[in-house]
C-alpha cells in the first residue's frame, strides 16, 4: 500500500468488493496470452457487516480520462518473467475466475476495461533480469510498437539511460499526481525534472519487493523474549535490540559444538541484507537534493558507524548466511531456505522479501512480519528497501505507437486496480490469508508506509551495490575505505547518467 491515508479508503473498496456479484464467467481471450493465474484455494471470507463503510473522505476512483472506443485493440502489456517464477508479475493478466479473491479481481478489473473501451488486455513476457533490456532494446531500435512495459528497477534503470523510454509527464493524460501512483518511487528516483517510470497500484510487484522481518512466534514465547510488536510500536525495535534478541535464541540443539541450521540461530540473512540494513538504519547510497539533483551520501559518519555495528553483529554465532554459510540447503533457492528454518523454528528472525509470504502459508510454525531495525530510538521512522531486482516499475517505450490511448487506458487501469486489485492484494491475500494475527496487519501498514527507494542503489552508479555486498558476504568493516577507492567512478557514473538525461 502507497499511503497510510487510504486505509479507510481500502476498507471502503474491500466492502463494496465483496458486496458487489463477479462479473460473467470468463470466457478466454484469443489475443490475450497464457499467464500465472492465482492459487486455486478460494479467498477468504469477509462479512461486509463487520467492514467500516463510512470512512471520513469520499472516496472516487474516476480516473478522469475520456472512454474511447479503440475498436477490439490488443493493448499489450510487456513484462518479466522470472526462470524461478518467483518474480514473475502475475497480476497483470489471468486467465478466468477460480474462487481466489486476488485472482478474481485482476479477470474482474480486465474485463471492466475490455468492455468499457473495446480492448483486450494481453500480456507478453519478456524474460527475466537481463533479458528485459535486451528485449525493449531489440523492438525500440528496430520501431516496434510497445503499449506500455512493466519492468523491474534494474532493466528499467538501465533503458532509461539509453533514452528509450518516454518521460511519463509527456504522456497525455498520465496524471502521476493521483492517489493509484506512488508518489515517493516519483519523488526519489526523477532526474534532470523528468520522470521515465514510476511505481503504482497499476501492479503490486513493488510491494512484493519490499524486504522487511519474518520471525518465529514460539520462539520468541520460549526465550522470554520482549513482544516485538511493542517494541515496534514503541519505536523501540532498534540494531541494538535486534542483536540482544538474535543472541538470546542461541542454541546449539545437536551439542556438537558449532551452530548451523541444525541448531537456533537469531539472524537469517542473504547477500542482499546488506543494502537492506544500511538502509534501515537511516543512510542511503544517494538521494535527491531540494534542487532535485542527485548527491552520493553513502560515506558519512552515520553510515560507516552503521556499517561498524553490522559486520560486528554478522561476525557473531547467532546469524547465519544462506548465501555462503548453509550446509544442508546448499543449491537451494533462498525462498526454500527461508521456509524450511523458519518452519523448522531454527532462526528467530529472517530477512524475506514480501513476496515471499506467500510461500511461507505453507509452514507450521507460527510466524509475524516486522519493519527492519532502527538505528536507535531517536530515528523517527523504520526505513523498508524496495529491492530494485524485484520491484516492477511502468514505463512507455519511445517506439510506442499511440501515447494518448496508452496514457488513458493505464490512467484507467489503475484507477480499477486501486478500487478492486489493491483490496484484494492487502486485506484479503496478505492480511486475511497469509498474515495470522492483528498485529502483524498492523505491522504491513507501518512497513508500507515507510518503503524508500534509494537512488544510488536504483541506479547503482560505479556498482554501489556491489560494493556492499562484497564487504557484507565478506563481513569486512572497511567501509570508508572501500567507498573512498570508489567515489571517482562513482561521480562520474552519475554524470554520465545526467548528461543521458538532460539531452534526452
Amino acid at each position: 500500500m502507497k499511503n497510510s491515508s487510504l486505509k479507510k479508503l481500502l476498507c471502503l473498496a474491500l466492502a463494496l468488493l465483496m458486496l458487489t456479484s463477479a462479473l460473467a464467467a470468463c470466457s478466454e481471450s484469443s489475443n490475450a496470452k497464457e499467464g500465472e493465474s492465482g492459487p486455486a484455494d478460494a479467498g477468504t471470507d469477509v462479512d461486509p457487516s463487520s467492514v467500516d463503510t463510512e470512512p471520513d473522505e469520499t472516496v472516487s476512483y474516476d480516473p478522469g480520462v475520456p472512454v474511447n472506443n479503440y475498436d477490439g485493440y490488443t493493448f499489450t502489456f510487456y513484462i518479466r518473467e522470472c526462470h524461478a517464477n518467483f518474480w514473475t508479475v502475475k497480476d497483470i493478466w489471468v486467465e478466468g475466475v477460480s474462487g481466489d479473491a486476488l485472482n478474481d479481481a485482476i479477470y474482474n478489473r480486465n474485463q471492466y476495461i475490455n468492455e468499457l473501451y473495446n480492448i483486450e488486455v494481453a500480456q507478453e513476457f519478456m524474460g527475466d533480469n537481463g533479458a528485459c533490456t535486451t528485449y525493449i532494446n531489440k523492438m525500440v531500435s528496430s520501431g516496434e510498437n510497445m503499449d506500455a512495459i512493466i519492468c523491474n528497477g534494474n532493466d528499467t534503470t538501465a533503458v532509461a539511460g539509453k533514452s528509450q523510454l518516454m518521460n511519463l509527464k509527456d504522456v497525455p493524460y498520465l496524471n502521476l499526481e493521483q492517489k493509484w501512483w506512488d508518489q515517493n518511487s516519483i519523488h526519489d528516483l526523477s532526474l534532470c525534472g523528468k520522470t521515465f517510470f514510476a511505481a503504482g497500484e497499476l501492479t503490486e510487484a513493488d510491494n512484493n519487493a519490499v524486504n522487511v522481518i519474518a520471525f518465529v512466534k514460539d520462539n520468541v514465547t520460549d526465550y522470554h523474549l520482549d513482544d516485538p510488536y511493542e517494541l515496534v510500536r514503541n519505536g523501540t525495535f532498534t540494531i541494538d535490540k535486534f542483536v540482544e534478541m538474535s543472541n538470546a535464541v542461541l542454541t546449539d540443539k545437536n551439542g556438537d559444538g558449532k551452530y548451523n541450521e541444525d541448531d537456533v540461530i537469531g539472524y537469517l540473512y542473504f547477500s542482499d541484507s546488506g543494502q537492506t540494513m544500511f538502509n534501515a538504519l537511516g543512510n542511503m547510497c544517494g538521494r535527491l537534493n531540494a534542487e532535485g539533483d542527485p548527491e552520493i551520501t553513502f560515506l558519512t559518519d552515520r553510515s560507516a558507524a552503521s556499517w561498524t555495528k553490522l559486520i560486528s553483529f554478522i561476525k557473531q554465532d547467532c546469524t547465519l548466511s544462506m548465501s555462503t554459510e548453509l550446509d544442508v540447503y546448499k543449491g537451494m533457492g533462498d525462498y526454500d531456505v527461508k521456509v524450511k528454518m523458519l518452519g523448522g523454528k531454527n532462526t528467530l528472525f529472517s530477512w524475506v522479501h514480501m513476496r515471499d509470504i506467500e510461500n511461507l502459508r505453507e509452514i507450521d510454525s507460527d510466524f509475524g512480519i516486522l519493519p527492519n531495525p532502527k538505528f536507535d530510538e531517536a530515528q523517527t521512522t523504520y526505513c523498508n528497501e524496495n529491492d530494485p531486482y524485484g520491484t516492477g516499475f511502468f514505463s512507455v517505450p519511445v517506439s510506442c505507437a499511440n501515447p494518448e490511448r496508452t496514457g488513458i487506458l493505464i490512467e484507467a487501469f489503475s484507477a480499477k486496480s486501486m478500487e478492486i486489485v489493491l483490496p484484494a492484494y492487502y486485506d484479503i491475500t496478505l492480511q486475511g490469508k497469509y498474515m495470522r494475527d492483528n498485529d502483524s496487519q498492523e505491522m504491513l501498514d507501518i512497513i508500507f508506509d515507510s518503503v524508500i527507494y534509494d537512488i544510488g542503489r536504483f541506479y547503482n552508479w560505479g556498482s554501489m551495490y556491489g560494493t556492499i555486498s562484497n564487504m557484507w558476504n565478506g563481513k569486512q568493516d572497511t567501509f570508508a575505505s572501500s567507498f573512498e577507492k570508489t567515489s571517482k567512478i562513482v561521480n562520474k557514473a552519475v554524470e554520465r547518467t545526467l548528461k543521458a538525461f538532460s539531452e534526452d
